[in-house]
């Protein structure tokens, strides 16, 4: 490998921009009556949109979960007979709607659930629900809206892939002292699937006990898909689960109910999480026909090659599929006796998985996305003034040169989020140093890799633009990018209404939204003489929650 380290040349406000950058005018999608947040998922080269929305507005509520005849529904909703008739007034639909949706987040077996996060195609300028598996039911008047979903990617305008759960059902238990008892539950926790117009195939994996486990990332022109999936349960959850199916050892409870419980672990403060180690996971690629229909699953293993330790030892994950389809993603390896692991870059190729990136001092580190011409980008994980940071690095398979790219200043943590057959490189980056804590300010950044310009998107925007890009998801061939940006907007209520102070004036919140950003062809403007332009500065939120999650996912140390 030839290892160099070439600083890219970043371009801030302050300097020209290169004469290949381009400005690029700003869309956001129409979404603002429908949800409290919208974050941009992808863009394939159909021009065909994802985006994942958060807490959406007048979720239904199904009364059939809710005991009205209770002394707590009694004490605390306003009018109870409204409640029965399905007409709640504001105030009760509010606690109502806040009472499931914190049974959804610890993850209850008797209330009802609601996704937090739902997925959403756009097109024809209209936005249509990604149902995976939920179902329309007579007592919601529609979708359940019941399985977090997120969608991840999409291919020739058709194919559709994302992450989700379910379905759900409602289980009715008479237990030992004679009292009935609704329970609700899901038959599995974290599935893969496709979506082919209203048709929904489970990428489902190796071993499905308890459900299994599968994680799906990418999915190329030809129908591949690149994820992780279960391979093997632990011993613990064999025992769990053989527990569960004895009528003796599993109390007064549905076998569903103790299989659901086995999936969740709550922490000594009470917080209830969706509990590790449940199963053995590899990279798994899915190879799918013209209808979503699977016609061939390869797993990989890891990067470790002591015999004794093969089968079990650590982890792999494909993460992105190029069209020859060379995947690429991250595998566990073993870099000493004292049987420490590391995440290192990794490739999945017929059937074998090699390691990229030799260097023992550059681990850990992760491959996240391949193009068509054989470039790779992802990030080492590097300690920088006692903080870890991501640090940004393009890698040539066919000449197996390396550069690794300074962001916006040396220790800008730096997330490459998708890269096109242009060579252009899309993420997000902190934009901005801020002492005494991890989390800064961040900005979406535009890569060439020919040029080795570093660019901030929020430059190429038009002057006076109440748009701030604080990260970008997706760019197609056209340089087209779907982007997350934060902006005011009126506050809402959970009916969608938006809230007036008492002078009648509209409430503003910062608020994040969806955008797509097209390029003009023209060069950008300058707007440091505009004294009515906007300060863009970078703002941290909600969205990058998912970008540190997903990074420290990658970044695993074991003993």
């Amino acid at each position: 490998m030839k290892f160099t380290r070439l600083a890219s040349a970043v371009v801030l406000a302050t300097t020209s921009l290169p004469i290949l950058a381009a400005s690029y005018t700003v869309t956001e999608l129409p979404a603002r009556e429908l949800s409290e947040n919208q974050y941009a998922s992808s863009i394939d080269n159909t021009g065909l949109v994802l985006t994942t929305f958060q807490n959406n507005y007048n979720p239904p509520i199904d009364l059939r979960l809710i005991d009205l005849d209770s002394d707590f529904f009694a004490a605390a909703l306003t009018d109870i007979d409204a409640v029965r008739n399905g007409d709640p007034n504001l105030s009760d639909y509010n606690f109502l709607t806040n009472y499931v949706r914190t049974g959804s987040s610890n993850f209850s077996v008797l209330t009802q659930q609601l996704g937090q996060f739902l997925g959403y195609k756009y097109v024809n300028d209209s936005f249509e629900y990604i149902k995976a598996f939920d179902e329309e039911s007579d007592e919601l008047g529609g979708f359940s809206f019941s399985m977090e979903t997120t969608l991840r990617d999409s291919t020739n305008g058709t194919h559709i892939i994302g992450n989700t759960e379910g379905p759900n059902r409602i289980i009715e238990y008479t237990n030992e002292n004679g009292d009935v008892l609704t329970y609700n539950v899901f038959d599995f926790d974290r599935r893969g699937f496709v979506q082919v117009g209203d048709t929904t195939v489970g990428l489902v994996p190796a071993d499905t006990t308890l459900g299994g486990s599968s994680l799906v990332n990418s999915i190329n022109q030809n129908y591949v898909v690149a994820g992780v999936g279960s391979v093997a349960p632990s011993d613990a959850l064999v025992l769990a689960n053989a527990n569960c199916l004895d009528e003796e050892t599993r109390g007064d409870q549905p076998v569903e109910v103790c299989q659901a419980r086995l999936r969740t672990s709550t922490s000594s403060t009470g917080a209830v999480s969706r509990r590790s180690g449940l199963w053995t996971e590899r990279a798994t690629l899915w190879s799918l026909d013209v209808e979503g229909n699977i016609i061939d699953t390869t797993v990989y293993g890891t990067l470790v090659t002591d015999e004794e330790e093969i089968a079990n030892a650590g982890t792999s994950q494909a993460l992105d599929v190029n069209v020859n389809g060379v995947a690429v993603g991250v595998a566990s390896l073993k870099i000493g006796e004292d049987q420490l692991f590391s995440t290192a870059a990794a490739i999945f190729q017929n059937g074998v998985v090699t390691r990229m990136i030799e260097d023992d001092d550059l681990l850990p580190n992760s491959a996240l996305h391949i193009n068509d011409n054989n470039f790779v980008t992802g990030v080492r994980s590097e300690r920088i003034n006692n903080v870890s940071r991501s640090r940004m690095y393009v890698y040539n398979l066919s000449t197996d040169d390396i550069d690794f790219v300074d962001g916006f200043f040396v220790s800008s943590s730096t997330l490459p989020r998708a890269m096109n057959n242009e060579n252009i490189i899309v993420g997000s980056a902190d934009v901005d140093v801020v002492t005494g804590t991890t989390q800064r300010p961040t900005a979406g950044f535009m890569y060439d890799i020919g040029s080795q310009t570093f660019t901030n998107l929020n430059d190429l925007l038009p002057c006076g633009t109440d748009y701030n890009i604080i990260e970008a998801l997706d760019i197609n061939d056209s340089n087209v990018i779907m982007a997350s940006a934060s902006t005011k907007r009126p506050v809402r209520n959970v009916r969608g209404e938006i809230l007036t102070d008492d002078d009648g004036n509209e409430v503003l919140t910062d608020t994040v939204v969806a955008v797509m950003l097209n390029p003009t062809g023209a060069e950008p403007s300058d707007c440091s003489a505009d004294e009515d332009t906007l300060e863009r500065q970078g703002a941290s939120t909600g969205v990058l929650m998912f970008a540190m999650l997903f990074v420290a996912s990658i970044f695993r140390r074991r003993k």
